[in-house]
């Protein structure tokens, strides 16, 4: 997928649910596809129960700046992060939820776009996986199948570069799983542009 343009993605959280880990691995996927990439990253107050963030720029151009103040791309792990963030979500941007924590589809991302992926990631990590702690690579997988934003091969290049040995062939397998969970594919409109701060 050429972008000529940067996509903006924020992946957030609650803390420890590893929102930065997967954002960290997106961005060194698309290091690995050839890509210009900025990655930055917000912890919350607190190392759990507070909010984090990764956003992650991918473009095949140079960026001009490093910062988005609309994304084309939102994983939202947390109802918290529903309502902190969505008002950042491009209109028809692509959003993931991890179903597991909602109770419905807030009105308020049906209001902004209808390429909404929702599945309970913490549920199918725990019921697959035994553990909820892949639940966020589940996700990323899921949300790579759904984009394209990146190729599955360097996604599993990049989680043998970031994470531990020991821990790579279960988080490369959670991936996988989430990239088969999903159907559909979205594409980006090519005339897009992402706001940036201080070129409104």
């Amino acid at each position: 997928m050429a972008l000529n343009e940067p996509i903006a993605v924020r992946i957030a959280g609650s803390g420890g649910q590893g929102s930065v880990l997967a954002g960290r691995i997106l961005a060194q996927a698309a290091v690995f596809d050839g890509k210009h990439v900025v990655q930055t990253q917000l912890y919350g107050a607190q190392v759990r129960g507070g909010i984090s963030h990764c956003d992650v720029l991918i473009s095949d151009e140079w960026i001009d700046f490093p910062e988005a103040s609309q994304f084309d791309v939102m994983y939202l792990m947390h109802p918290d992060v529903v309502k902190a963030y969505y008002k950042l979500l491009r209109v028809n941007g692509v959003v993931l939820l991890d179903y597991t924590f909602l109770q419905s589809i807030p009105q308020k991302i049906l209001s902004v776009t209808k390429k909404i992926i929702a599945l309970p990631l913490e549920r199918f990590a725990i019921e697959k996986f035994k553990t909820p702690i892949v639940s966020n690579m589940i996700g990323l997988g899921a949300l790579v199948k759904a984009t394209q934003i990146v190729s599955l091969d360097s996604l599993r290049k990049a989680v043998e570069e970031i994470i531990s040995e020991r821990y790579a062939k279960m988080n490369i397998e959670a991936i996988e799983y989430g990239y088969s969970s999903v159907n559909k594919e979205y594409r980006f409109r090519s005339e897009h542009k992402v706001r940036t701060l201080g070129f409104e």
